[in-house]
């Protein structure tokens, strides 16, 4: 099943926040994550909660707990989609030319409401430089490509899906919210 047939069926989205957020700004978010500036969710709440930590250092505090917000999504006709639906050439060449911000890569995807796929997590970005750097070849290269996704392991990814516009921001409804505690991974360490 698709994730844009999974928002279809009511599935919750989740966010993490070292906050509660009361208004989305586009204008906050990051422009260098996997799909460039927006309002990132996943179906996974796994996910949600393992991403605790990384909103909590975000916050530049002490804080030792965030939240993990759910929504849901009454989606729109009118809204433009990518869904990636495999790991393949074109998701990556997303990802890298929006994490290096490649304004003529990135750009092919500016006319997107929301972008869905895949999601390229901390453990994945020694790949991507490494791909980046040419270590698996020439960039764009099929050989190339076919090394950095193998190394990937997509079938052990999660999924992401940004929200880049206001149109799109407007299907998003909060229907609550829970505190989360830092991921006891980190606490470990």
């Amino acid at each position: 099943m698709s994730i844009m047939d999974a928002l279809k069926d009511g599935k919750p989205l989740y966010h993490t926040s070292y906050t509660l957020i009361e208004r989305i700004d586009l204008g906050r978010c990051k422009k260098t994550n996997d799909f460039g500036r927006g309002f990132y969710l996943t179906t996974s709440k796994d996910q949600a909660l393992r991403f605790v930590n990384a909103a909590l250092r975000k916050s530049g505090g002490d804080l030792q707990s965030g939240y993990i917000l759910s929504y849901a999504f009454e989606r729109t006709d009118d809204l433009n989609i990518c869904e990636f639906r495999s790991t393949d050439a074109e998701w990556l060449h997303c990802i890298c030319g929006h994490r290096r911000r490649i304004g003529r890569i990135a750009a092919l995807w500016d006319s997107y409401d929301v972008l869905a796929g895949k999601v390229a997590n901390d453990d994945t970005n020694a790949t991507i430089t490494f791909y980046l750097n040419g270590a698996y070849g020439e960039i764009g290269s099929e050989d190339a490509v076919a090394a950095t996704l193998r190394q990937l392991h997509p079938e052990a990814l999660e999924n992401q899906i940004c929200l880049k516009t206001q149109s799109a921001l407007d299907c998003l409804k909060l229907v609550g919210y829970e505190e989360a505690p830092k991921y006891e991974r980190d606490l470990q360490g």
